[in-house]
C-alpha cells in the first residue's frame, strides 16, 4: 500500500483504522461515492488489490495535453493582460495571466478580483504551484480576515473522527489539509456550504490543489441565486420568512459537542442585496420548531429545495491541476467534491475567510432584519 501523504498520519489512530481495511485487501466501501465509482469502473475486482491494478491499468494510457479552444474575455487591469474564461453562463470564471504572489500589490487589482468574485460567485486560477502556504494566507488577507479552519473561533472542531483535522501545519494553524490516497479515500461529496452549523458561517473559502489525480476529483459549484429563482412563486412565499436548523456532523464536534445553528431559509447577500436559497442537504435537517410546520409539509418543502441542488443549468465544474486555486463565496454557492478518483492521490489545502465587516457575518433575510 502507498505511504501516507503526510508523515503525521503514519501513526494516527484514524488513519491506522482505515489502513487496516486496506491491508486486509478489502475494497473501499460502496457506501461512499469513491467506493461506488471504483466498483462501477472495475466490477470484476474481488479484492482491493485487483481493483487498484484494474483501474490504474485503465488510466495508464493517459497523457497530459491541451487541445480545443475556449471563449474568454480579454481585459487589462493594472497593465496586466488577463483572460477571463467563463465556465458556465451564470457562475464560475477562470482568471488566466495572473501571478497571485506578485500581481496583487495594486489595490485596483484586488478591487477588480473582488467585484468579479461577487459577480461570478467563484473564481479560479491556474499555475500557482509556486505559492507557499504563507503566500496563500497573504492572498486571502486581501479579501477578508483569515479565520480558524472552520471559520469563527467560538466553535473550533477537534474531533478525532475527521481525517481532515489530523494534519497540523504549525506555522499556518488556520489551514485545513485535505488528504486522500489509495489507503484512505477521502472526498467531501455532497452539496453544502462550508460550516453553516456556525452561528456566523464563513464568508468564503480558498482551496489550493497541491496534488491532483490524473482523472476525476473535480469540484462542482452550484449558484444559490438561481436555486432561489428556480423555486415556484408559491413556494418562495411560503418559505421566505422561515428559518432552518443546520447541524454539523460527528467530524465537526468540539469536545464531543455537535454544533447547531439556525439560519433563514431565504438569505439576503450582505454585499449584493440579492436573495439566495440558504438550504442544502449537507447540514440542514429541519425547519425551526417555532414555525410549527407539519411533518408532511416539511418533507415536501425540503424536497422542493433539495431538487434545486446541482441542476446542470446552475452549476459549473472545475478540473483541478497541481497549482490550481479556487475562491468561492459561501454566501452564494454550494459546492461538492466529485468522489470518483480513487485510487489516485489528491491533496488540497484550504483557508477560510471571514468578512472584514463583522456586522455582516450573521445570515439574515432583509425583510426580517430590524437594524
Amino acid at each position: 500500500m502507498s505511504e501516507p501523504q503526510d508523515s503525521q498520519l503514519a501513526n494516527n489512530p484514524l488513519y491506522l483504522r482505515q489502513k487496516e481495511r486496506a491491508d486486509s485487501n478489502k475494497p473501499p466501501s460502496r457506501n461512499s461515492p469513491l467506493g461506488a465509482v471504483a466498483q462501477s469502473r472495475f466490477p470484476e475486482g474481488r479484492s482491493r488489490r485487483e481493483m487498484v491494478e484494474g483501474i490504474l491499468a485503465q488510466d495508464e494510457g493517459l497523457v497530459e495535453g491541451h487541445f480545443g479552444s475556449v471563449y474568454y474575455i480579454p481585459t487589462t487591469v493594472c497593465g496586466i493582460e488577463l483572460k477571463l474564461e467563463p465556465l458556465q453562463p451564470s457562475i464560475g470564471t477562470i482568471v488566466h495571466g495572473l501571478d497571485l504572489a506578485t500581481d496583487l500589490k495594486d489595490p485596483e487589482m484586488v478591487s477588480f478580483l473582488r467585484e468579479l468574485w461577487l459577480q461570478r460567485r467563484v473564481i479560479m486560477f491556474r499555475g500557482q504551484a509556486h505559492l507557499s502556504r504563507q503566500q496563500m494566507v497573504e492572498f486571502a488577507q486581501h479579501f477578508g480576515e483569515v479565520g480558524a479552519p472552520f471559520g469563527e473561533r467560538e466553535h473550533i472542531p477537534n474531533s478525532p473522527h475527521d481525517l481532515n483535522q489530523q494534519v497540523k501545519v504549525p506555522d499556518i494553524p488556520n489551514m485545513l489539509v485535505l488528504p486522500s490516497d489509495e489507503t484512505v479515500p477521502n472526498a467531501a461529496s455532497g452539496w453544502h456550504c462550508d460550516a453553516t452549523w456556525q452561528t456566523r458561517p464563513p464568508m468564503g473559502s480558498i482551496l489550493m490543489c497541491r496534488e491532483a489525480p490524473r482523472i476525476g476529483g473535480d469540484t462542482c459549484f452550484c449558484d444559490c441565486y438561481s436555486m432561489w429563482e428556480g423555486l415556484p412563486l408559491q413556494t418562495k412565499q411560503r418559505i421566505e420568512g422561515l428559518t432552518a436548523v443546520h447541524v454539523g456532523g460527528v467530524g465537526h464536534q468540539m469536545d464531543g459537542k455537535t454544533p447547531v445553528a439556525i439560519h433563514p431559509v431565504a438569505r439576503t447577500h450582505p454585499e449584493t442585496g440579492r436573495t439566495t436559497l440558504y438550504v442544502q442537504q449537507g447540514f440542514v435537517r429541519r425547519f425551526a420548531e417555532e414555525h410549527e410546520i407539519t411533518e408532511d409539509e416539511e418533507k415536501s418543502l425540503l424536497l422542493q429545495m433539495k431538487m434545486q441542488e446541482g441542476r446542470p443549468e446552475y452549476t459549473c465544474r472545475f478540473r483541478w491541476e497541481e497549482g490550481s486555486l479556487a475562491m468561492w463565496d459561501n454566501r452564494a454557492v454550494l459546492h461538492t467534491a466529485s468522489g470518483d478518483f480513487w485510487p489516485h492521490r489528491r491533496l488540497m489545502e484550504r483557508l477560510t475567510i471571514l468578512d472584514f465587516d463583522a456586522t455582516r457575518r450573521t445570515p439574515y433575510y432583509a425583510q426580517q432584519r430590524s437594524d
